[in-house]
C-alpha cells in the first residue's frame, strides 16, 4: 500500500510546487507585461537607470565609492595632483592674507589690539598655577594686557583651537593646512568665539616662516608630549597632545562651558560656520543635555565623520531605520499624489461606479502590491544615491534639521568637548596607553564601554577634511577620501 501511496505525495507536493511558480510568474507577468501595466516596468527601468547614473558621478553614491573611493587607479593621480595645485593655491592666499593681518593690525581690530598689539583672545585668559603631573603645556607668549572680566555674556564664549604639527607645514608644498584653518575661522570671525593653537611635537629647531606667523596672531599653547629620556610612540604622543590640549583651553578660560578641538586639517564647511555651531549649541546641545538637568552630559560630540563610512557599505542601526522610514514617506506621499490626481481627473460618480463592492478585495490587493512594488523601488533608488547624499540635503537646510545620535568609530577631526565631564575624559585617556594598532580614535571607541559617559555624532558634518599629506604614513592619500 506504502508502493502506492509515495509516488502519489510525490507528483502532488510536485504539482502544489508549480502552481506556485506559475502563480509567481503569472504575478510577474501581469505587473510588468500586461498591456496597460507596462507603465511600471518602464518606470521601474528609467528610475533605476537614472539612480545608477547619479550614483556614479555623484560623490559618495554607492557606485562612486566602490568605483573611485576603495581602489586607486592612474586616473586618481591626476585628480590628486589637481587638487594639490589647487590647495597650494588656497593656502598661499591664505598665507597672505594672515601676513597682512599681522602686519597691517589697524585694519583688522576685532582681532588685534592696538593697545597691546596682540589678539584680543589673549583678553580673556586666566593664567593660574595647576598640578605639574597633569598639566605638561605652557603659553608660548604670555599675555600683555589684564584679562577681561566685564564682557557682557562672558559665559556664552566657545573656544575653538586648532591642534596642529610643526613639521611639514610649508605651503608652497600645500601641506599648510592649519593657515587654511586659521584663515576661514578669522576671516569669517564671530563674537562669540576664542581661537586658540595647540603646537604638537614642539623642538628648538629653526621653525618655518608660517609657524611664526600664525603664533603672532593667536595663543599658541606648546603642549609637551616627548618623554624626558627622548623615547615616545608617535600614537602615544598623540593622544598626550589631544589630552594636554583640552586641559589647556579648559583651564585657561575657565569661564567657558564648551570647547571645539579642531585637528589641522579640519576646515569649515560653510562661510556661516559659526552661526550654525552657535545655533547647534544654543537650540540642541544645550536643551538635550541642559547645565542643570538630570541628564548626564556626554563625553563629547563629534562634527564630522567620513562620508564613505556613512553609507550602506557601513550600516548602522540608525542609517537602516532612516532609510526605512524615508522609503515609507515617500512611497505614501507618492500614493497620495498619485489618488489625487486620478480623482481630479475621473468623474468622482464615474470612479465610485467603476469600484463597486464585489471588486472592493482586488482592487485594494492590487493598490498594495503597487505600495510594496515602489516601496522596493523607491529603497533600491535610495541605497543608489547614498545616505549623506539623501539625508543631508534637507538637513543642511537648518541646524535644528541635524540629527544627534550615538557616535561611530574612527575619526576625530572635530570635537566638542564639555566643562562638566572633560576630567572625565581626561581621566580616562591617561588610564589607557596608546600604540600602532590602538590609536586615539580606537581608545575613545571603549570608553562609553569603560565610564558611565557616552559619546555622540551630529550629522551633516560642520568641518570638511582637507588633509591629503598623511603626516604618520608620509604619503599623499585617495583624493576621493576627502569630504
Amino acid at each position: 500500500m506504502k508502493c502506492f501511496i509515495l509516488p502519489e505525495m510525490f507528483f502532488s507536493r510536485l504539482k502544489y510546487r508549480r502552481n506556485i511558480i506559475k502563480s509567481a510568474i503569472s504575478y510577474v507577468t501581469f505587473i510588468f507585461f500586461h498591456w496597460h501595466h507596462r507603465i511600471h516596468l518602464y518606470t521601474y527601468l528609467i528610475v533605476t537607470c537614472i539612480a545608477c547614473c547619479v550614483s556614479y558621478y555623484q560623490p559618495f553614491g554607492l557606485l562612486f565609492n566602490v568605483t573611485r573611493v576603495v581602489p586607486e587607479n592612474q586616473a586618481t593621480d591626476a585628480v590628486r595632483n589637481k587638487l594639490i595645485l589647487k590647495q597650494k593655491q588656497e593656502q598661499r592666499e591664505a598665507y597672505e592674507w594672515l601676513d597682512n593681518v599681522w602686519k597691517n593690525p589697524r585694519n583688522y581690530s576685532h582681532i588685534i589690539s592696538t593697545h597691546s598689539e596682540q589678539s584680543r583672545f589673549y583678553d580673556f585668559l586666566q593664567i593660574k598655577s595647576y598640578d605639574s603631573r597633569l598639566s605638561s603645556y605652557q603659553l608660548f607668549h604670555q599675555p600683555v594686557s589684564k584679562p577681561v572680566y566685564n564682557v557682557t555674556s562672558v559665559t556664552e564664549q566657545i573656544v575653538i583651537s586648532i591642534l596642529y604639527s610643526r613639521q611639514d607645514t610649508d605651503h608652497r608644498e600645500g601641506k599648510f593646512y592649519v593657515g587654511q584653518v586659521l584663515y576661514q575661522l578669522l576671516k569669517n570671525y564671530h563674537s562669540r568665539f576664542i581661537i586658540t593653537l595647540c603646537e604638537n611635537n614642539n623642538s628648538n629647531d629653526k621653525i618655518s616662516d608660517e609657524i611664526d606667523l600664525i603664533r603672532r596672531l593667536v595663543p599658541v599653547f606648546i603642549v609637551n608630549t616627548i618623554s624626558p629620556n627622548g623615547i615616545f610612540d608617535m600614537y602615544e604622543q598623540e593622544k598626550q597632545a589631544h589630552l594636554q590640549c583640552i586641559l589647556a583651553n579648559f583651564q585657561s578660560f575657565s569661564h567657558v562651558n564648551y570647547f571645539l578641538l579642531l585637528q589641522d586639517d579640519a576646515e569649515p564647511v560653510h562661510e556661516n560656520f559659526y552661526s550654525r555651531l552657535v545655533s547647534l549649541i544654543d537650540s540642541r546641545v544645550k536643551h538635550q543635555w541642559p547645565e542643570d538637568g538630570p541628564r548626564k552630559h556626554p563625553a563629547f560630540v563629534k562634527i564630522y565623520h567620513p562620508r564613505w563610512l556613512i553609507d550602506y557599505l557601513h550600516p548602522s542601526l540608525y542609517i537602516i531605520v532612516q532609510l526605512i522610514a524615508t522609503s515609507l514617506f515617500l512611497t505614501f506621499m507618492s500614493f497620495i499624489a498619485f489618488h489625487t490626481f486620478q480623482m481630479i481627473k475621473q468623474n468622482k460618480s464615474k470612479y465610485s461606479n467603476h469600484h463597486t463592492h464585489g471588486t472592493s478585495y482586488n482592487f485594494v490587493t492590487r493598490q498594495l502590491q503597487y505600495f510594496i512594488f515602489y516601496f522596493l523601488l523607491i529603497t533600491l533608488t535610495l541605497i543608489l544615491l547614498n545616505h549623506s547624499n539623501v539625508s543631508w540635503s534637507w538637513r543642511s537646510l537648518h541646524p535644528s534639521f541635524y540629527a544627534i545620535y550615538p557616535a561611530p568609530s574612527c575619526c576625530l577631526p572635530g570635537v566638542l568637548y564639555f566643562r562638566q565631564t572633560y576630567q572625565q575624559v581626561i581621566d580616562y585617556l591617561n588610564s589607557v596607553k596608546c600604540h600602532n594598532g590602538y590609536a586615539i580614535d580606537t581608545a575613545f571607541d571603549d570608553l562609553p564601554k569603560r565610564t558611565q559617559l557616552q559619546t555622540y555624532l551630529v550629522e551633516p558634518n560642520l568641518v570638511h577634511h582637507i588633509g591629503l599629506y598623511s603626516r604618520l604614513r608620509h604619503v599623499y592619500i585617495n583624493p576621493y577620501l576627502l569630504d
